[in-house]
Formats: structure tokens, C-alpha cells, sequence
């Protein structure tokens, strides 16, 4: 196999149909064989295991004996804390093992902004203050990759609050959930710089041709949390109730990406609108 990625759904989801349409060979991951796609069926460049990163057991048995490129999409963004730190710095260490052995020419990682905290425009020189326990689980999962860079080049992408139509976790999505069921929904944070999933296929590809390991971050412009629930509240006519935002400003700088790997951001209302807005 050419390819391995992690996470078939969200962003691993384009990525499988833009490689398979490019004639490529991947291999993913799915948590139980029912949440396999009929689109996905009778590919021929295009086979899948089964595995849930979040439990025990030998991640290498369900693998392919070949593999040129791993993206590393999968976590979990909340849950219980041992459930999270076996999902993410536990499973991605196993990962990173089992790429060393065979060896890959290339390990991309999907890691999150979250990792510095807090900071108006941050950029990759940023210092690590993660204020949740996911950050936190990010932020030992990039510590990881020290040890393994000297066998493969590591590309880090630390994308800022992904949403997209089929985008299942973060917290963007838990504020979509929040609105539409009319629950409840509080967050420290109060000016963020969210990321369209379709804007994070293309530089994930071209991370792929880079010889070295780098990291960048991948955001869109920043914008007021409880704006942005408004323009939500709007595109699925539901009101706001009980939507309390922070102080805390986490935004990004994206000027590296935009030069190495030609990110280009869709504005926040089509973005939106293509999200969220009615079939």
C-alpha cells in the first residue's frame, strides 16, 4: 500500500476519495466493519482494517505490511482521561513504532492549535500551555515525535478548531450539537480561529513532497466565539440558549502554511453556509 490513513472520516474521508481518484493505494481504519461506507465498497485501491485506537491491543496485527506514507488523523477530543490518552499519545506511540520498523518515507501528523493555550496570532515558535486535557494529550504526542524524526521526516499540522460537514468531534461541533438540541454549552474560550476541513486537503497532500521535518500551523481568520454561535444559530434557524463563552483568545498565525504548502482559507460564511446550511 502507498498510503495509510488513520481517520476515515472529517478530513481522512476527502483525502480517500481525492487519492483514490488519483489512482493511489490507501489503507484505513475503521472503529467496527457497519461504519464502512457503501461509496467505499468494491474499491479496488482502497482496503480498511478494524481497530479501536481507544482500547488495548496490537495495533501492528491489523496494519498492512507496507506502507510509504502514514497521516496520522485520528484522537479523541473528550471523554474520559485514560480513554483519551490511550486514543491519542498511546496509540500514536505504537504507531510511530510500527512506521519505524518497516521503515516509511514520510509520518504527517494532525495535531491541534490548542496545543499553546492562549495568544492573539500565535505562531509555530509559540510556547506549549495546554488548558485541557486533549491539548495536553496533543502536546505529549508531538513530544514523542523526538525520538522517532532521526528514521523519517514528521510533518506536524496544528489545525485550530476544524469544522466541517462531516467534521464529528471538537469544539465546534459540540457548539453546533449545543444550539440545535437547545442545551447548555460553556467554554473558557472567547476568539478563536476555526478551520475549514476542505481547506486542510491540499496542504495535507503537498506536505507530502517535503524532505524535512516541519511544523505549521493551519487556521482561519479569528473571530468572536459568540459571533460565530449567532451566524450558526442563524443557518439552522435555532436560537441561542445558554451560551456562555471565556476571556481566552487562541488564534493563529497562518503565514507559514500559506507559503509552503499554498493553504488558502474559504471565507467563514460559505464555509459556514456549506457546513451547517440546508442540503
Amino acid at each position: 500500500m502507498t498510503y495509510l490513513i488513520t481517520d476515515p472520516f472529517g478530513i481522512g474521508e476527502q483525502l480517500i476519495l481525492r487519492l483514490n481518484e488519483q489512482g493511489e493505494s490507501v489503507f484505513t481504519i475503521y472503529p467496527t466493519p457497519k461504519e464502512v461506507p457503501m461509496s467505499f465498497l468494491g474499491k479496488i485501491n482502497l482496503k480498511y482494517g478494524f481497530f479501536k485506537f481507544e482500547q488495548e491491543g496490537d495495533l501492528s496485527r491489523v496494519l498492512p505490511r507496507r506502507v510509504k506514507y502514514v497521516i496520522h488523523l485520528y484522537d479523541i477530543y473528550h471523554g474520559p482521561f485514560t480513554t483519551m490518552f490511550k486514543a491519542n499519545p498511546c496509540a500514536t506511540l505504537s504507531l510511530l513504532d510500527w512506521a519505524r520498523k518497516m521503515p516509511v518515507e514520510k509520518f504527517i501528523y494532525l495535531s491541534s492549535g490548542e496545543v499553546y493555550g492562549q495568544g492573539q496570532g500565535v505562531d509555530e515558535n509559540g510556547h506549549f500551555n495546554p488548558i485541557n486535557f486533549y491539548a495536553t494529550t496533543k502536546f505529549e504526542t508531538e513530544y514523542l515525535f523526538r525520538y522517532f524524526q532521526k528514521t523519517f521526516p514528521i510533518t506536524t499540522l496544528r489545525v485550530f478548531f476544524p469544522f466541517g460537514k462531516k467534521v464529528k468531534t471538537g469544539l465546534i461541533r459540540d457548539l453546533v450539537d449545543a444550539i440545535d438540541k437547545g442545551k447548555p454549552f460553556e467554554t473558557n474560550y472567547g476568539t478563536i480561529s476555526p478551520t475549514f476541513a476542505n481547506d486542510a486537503v491540499d496542504p495535507l497532500l503537498q506536505s507530502l513532497v517535503r524532505k524535512e521535518s516541519t511544523v505549521y500551523n493551519m487556521c482561519g481568520s479569528s473571530i468572536d466565539l459568540l459571533a460565530l454561535a449567532e451566524k450558526i444559530g442563524r443557518i439552522i434557524n435555532k436560537p441561542l440558549k445558554g451560551i456562555k463563552t471565556g476571556k481566552t483568545v487562541l488564534t493563529g498565525s497562518n503565514a507559514r502554511v500559506v507559503q509552503d504548502l499554498a493553504f488558502k482559507e474559504t471565507p467563514l460564511d460559505e464555509a459556514l453556509h456549506s457546513t451547517f446550511g440546508a442540503a
